[in-house]
């Protein structure tokens, strides 16, 4: 063998050996990696668009660690920079994830040899990798081979049961509220004679659940719940103690204004004066919501969201609690757009053009005139700002060559609504051309037409010639 064989052979050697080493120092920082659910659990299945965390353990030993880099399953969504502290709460340094590559660097200001925590990294699945339902293993740096159960199921439910907090007796006529994460009430719940109520098709995340109404005699909890979604059921059991002291209700009624339509899905937030106590409800499909429970005192009441065709009222109002009797509240909201309109479109009975220049009229209930308008180029006139209300509409001018029209048309005109009433009209029938009368005789002339009478001087004339001629003819 030759010389120089030998050294390069024990130079390959040694880094063969230092390597394992060198990584297994630079990974020995990380203990040990988990995959939860966003509240901490590991309940199979996971969901496709989940927001998950990945769980990793640590021990520092002075030695630099390594970066811990992501198994491409998953993606960080956004840059992170946080600190890193020990499981007795001791700052001890910075960890940041790098969102573009997945990896996670952790820098040490003060630490000690020995100590340990964990640190939770905010993940979802990388969509390019798990493109479908089914079962994914995933290697972690730390020697975890995990394999997640991947559904496309993206909803799930929420179910909550009221049970007396003594006897575990399940109660009817809880009212809940059921807020997500953009502060936008999705539900609003009351428990059946089960004792429970339930809303499906929610989406994963954390949601806020609110008791605003509970059975007679027992009080209504101040403090809403948090509750994680992340799974197909999650049920909340909702305690409920004897009432003390005295306690009144809020009946609150949210309307169109001017009328008795009500508002569905109108946000209202019921506070006290101190702001300690809060809680939000949303209106039914009558427009109506309820409050119990209440203790006597002054609330402030505001209404947080409305129907989009409606104006969100600025005002708040002062609601007192000072009897056990429902205090009745009814909440009005304007229209966006109040008014309505009307369009006239007129043409040609018989050929279907449109007129111009014809003037229509149009009057109120009390038969007063409202305005007059002269149809376009298109054959169009049109009435706005209209309040709502009936109308009669006459045509008090109609365009030259046509006749106008003595029909009265009734008009009835909604708020934000735009009436359509299209129109016809016929031309004015043409002048008879001949002033004489035509019998089967013949055409007789009319006294006092001077032309007629020579005609007829002239006929007596030529009768007289003739009969002379005859009288000299018979004497030859």
């Amino acid at each position: 063998m030759k010389k120089w064989l030998l050294p390069l052979l024990a130079l390959f050697a040694v880094i063969g050996i230092m390597q394992p080493v060198q990584t297994s120092a630079e990974t020995a920082f990380y203990t040990k990696t988990a995959v939860t659910h966003k509240d901490g659990t590991t309940t199979q299945p996971y969901m496709t668009n989940e927001q998950m965390t990945v769980q990793l353990d640590w021990t520092y030993d002075e030695a630099v660690p390594a970066v811990f880099t992501l198994p491409d399953t998953f993606k960080v969504n956004e840059n992170i920079e946080k600190e890193l502290t020990t499981k007795e709460g001791k700052t001890i340094g910075t960890l940041t994830v790098n969102a573009a590559t997945n990896a996670v660097t952790a820098v040490f200001e003060d630490a000690e040899s020995g100590v340990s925590g964990t640190t939770a990294i905010p993940v979802s699945f990388n969509q390019e990798k798990v493109t479908k339902a089914g079962s994914y293993s995933v290697a972690f740096p730390t020697g975890e081979t995990i394999t997640l159960t991947v559904t496309d199921t993206a909803a799930g439910a929420i179910k909550v049961v009221a049970l007396d907090a003594d006897t575990k007796v399940k109660l009817a006529g809880s009212v809940f509220t059921v807020v997500n994460e953009s502060g936008k009430v999705v539900a609003s719940l009351t428990t059946n004679s089960a004792g429970e109520a339930s809303v499906p098709n929610l989406g994963f995340g954390t949601y806020t659940v609110t008791q605003t109404a509970a059975p007679d005699g027992y009080a209504v909890p101040v403090d809403p719940w948090k509750v994680e979604l992340n799974t197909v059921l999650v049920t909340k059991e909702i305690l409920h103690k004897k009432a003390t002291g005295l306690t009144g209700a809020l009946n609150i009624t949210a309307v169109e204004k001017s009328t008795t339509t009500p508002i569905v899905g109108a946000e209202f937030e019921l506070k006290t004066e101190s702001g300690l106590f809060s809680k939000k409800v949303v209106t039914d499909e009558k427009g109506k919501v309820s409050l119990t429970g209440l203790s006597y005192g002054t609330y402030i009441l505001t209404q947080t969201k409305t129907d989009t065709d409606y104006v969100l009222p600025a005002d708040s109002w002062t609601i007192t609690i000072g009897r056990q009797t429902p205090i009745e509240q009814k909440i009005e909201n304007t229209l966006v757009n109040a008014y309505g309109a009307l369009t006239v479109t007129l043409t040609d009975s018989s050929s279907s053009t449109v007129l111009k220049g014809a003037e229509y009229s149009l009057y109120d209930e009390a038969k007063k005139l409202v305005s007059k308008v002269v149809t376009n180029d298109k054959g169009v006139a049109s009435f706005t700002n209209l309040k709502a209300g009936s109308y009669t509409l006459e045509e008090t001018d109609a365009p030259d060559g046509y006749t106008r029209s003595t029909d009265k048309t009734a008009v009835t005109i909604k708020s934000g609504e735009t009436v359509e009433v299209k129109l016809e009209n016929t031309k004015t029938a043409a002048a008879s051309s001949s002033s004489t009368t035509t019998t089967a005789a013949g055409t007789l002339p009319q006294t006092g037409d001077e032309s007629s009478m020579m005609y007829m001087f002239g006929g007596v004339l030529l009768a007289g010639g003739t009969l002379l001629l005859m009288r000299k003819g018979k004497r030859a």
